[in-house]
């Protein structure tokens, strides 16, 4: 008689290579952050996201190399004219509404001074290519074409999505907002799911990114 398993024991047990790069993608971040202390300069960031952007970029590479035909079809697909493309970014508006409202009232609520990331950089280039474009297209890599892609295959699209932006936000070590990145790795996990694409999430993510950065 067949032995039945919920959802937590087969993400546990049967999803290996998904944790496998999840834990790594852990250690490249704390590992990185320790070493760019060692470049910390009161004039910018820049060091702190240089190093630890590389980084991940350079892990990604291999675990894309690792996961090649998992992440082959979701390259060669396009997906930006997909349906879900459209409903996805419209559905950008009001998370970033609902972004600018939850974390201005967390400010206010706990005294605490917002940041301005452009003051980070020395340079107006580097928000956008650090904090925009790189994360945009390491982490939808990472989390959606392969993470979520590992998860897919041994539960339910719907749990898998919901697993993997619980990991993508526990990775940006930030309490305040992780209940919002939660959201944020959902609509993006369930761009992927729906077109088979990892370009309409990338596009999405480097939206709310930049408007983010650029606006908030």
């Amino acid at each position: 008689m067949p032995t039945y398993e919920d959802n937590e024991t087969k993400l546990r047990t049967k999803a290996g290579p998904a944790w496998t790069v999840y834990f790594v993608y852990l250690s490249v971040i704390a590992i990185g952050s320790l070493i760019s202390f060692e470049f910390w300069d009161e004039e910018g960031m820049e060091p702190f996201f240089l190093i630890v952007e590389l980084s991940l970029l350079v892990t990604t590479l291999i675990f894309v190399i690792r996961f090649w035909s998992d992440v082959r079809p979701l390259i060669a697909r396009l997906g930006i004219f997909h349906p879900a493309t459209w409903i996805g970014l419209a559905l950008l508006v009001p998370l970033l509404l609902l972004n600018y409202g939850y974390h201005n009232l967390l400010m206010e609520w706990l005294a605490i001074e917002d940041d301005d990331y452009m003051e980070y950089f020395s340079s107006s280039w580097g928000p956008i290519l650090f904090i925009c474009i790189m994360p945009a297209i390491v982490e939808e890599l990472g989390f959606r074409g392969i993470i979520q892609h590992q998860f897919e295959k041994v539960v339910s699209p719907k749990v898998a999505i919901f697993a993997a932006s619980v990991a993508f936000s526990a990775a940006h070590f930030n309490m305040l907002s992780a209940p919002y990145l939660v959201l944020v790795g959902i609509l993006l996990g369930w761009m992927k799911w729906k077109t088979g694409s990892i370009y309409p999430s990338m596009v999405a993510h480097f939206l709310h990114n930049y408007i983010v950065v650029i606006h908030f």
